[in-house]
């Protein structure tokens, strides 16, 4: 399972919040079933935030959500978000999982939503693996919502992500299922 977490720290407390965040995703990561974590920043906006995990199975995800709710830690991060969206996803397809792939340190992700999946989501996003920079990249179906697919890729740059988010909504086999695609530095 992955769980994608959308973060928008409030302004008054960013630089707080964020040395929250980074505590308990370092207690969550170390969790029974987390297979890998990653935080990723908006290149654009330093106050919104992704967070990328990926669990062995929902039980094990769920149950190490339910115990860090009841943390004071955590309810102290929740009062200094102005935003905050958890969704989980079942990866299907050749890739399930980035774990073992290696990132650089300018590796970006870039993270495309559909509403709507074309009727072969994976052929249709295996055109990004031809792109320049390209690392790696997974699609999944949100969970409870099976029509929605979500790609995460990564490349090596964010001049390639910029690029391949440029590909993404001007794809002629995409462009109709009206992707929102956004960009996140490591």
């Amino acid at each position: 399972m992955v769980e994608l977490q959308r973060l928008e720290i409030k302004r008054d407390n960013a630089d707080e919040a964020l040395r929250l965040i980074r505590e308990l995703w370092e207690i969550l990561r170390r969790k029974q079933g987390c297979v890998t974590y990653r935080l990723y920043h908006s290149p654009d906006d330093r106050s919104r935030w992704m967070a990328y995990s990926e669990w062995q199975s929902l039980p094990q995800l769920s149950g190490a959500r339910r115990e860090l709710a009841r943390s004071p830690l955590y309810r102290k991060m929740h009062s200094m978000l102005a935003q905050s969206s958890e969704r989980v996803h079942e990866p299907f397809g050749t890739v399930l999982s980035t774990h073992g792939v290696s990132f650089g340190s300018e590796t970006t992700a870039v993270v495309a939503r559909f509403e709507k999946s074309p009727a072969e989501p994976a052929d249709a996003m295996a055109f990004l693996q031809e792109l320049s920079g390209y690392v790696s990249h997974i699609t999944m179906r949100e969970l409870g919502a099976s029509d929605v697919l979500v790609c995460v890729a990564h490349f090596d740059s964010a001049a390639n992500a910029s690029a391949a988010e440029s590909a993404i909504k001007d794809r002629d086999t995409l462009r109709e299922f009206s992707p929102t695609v956004e960009t996140y530095a490591a």
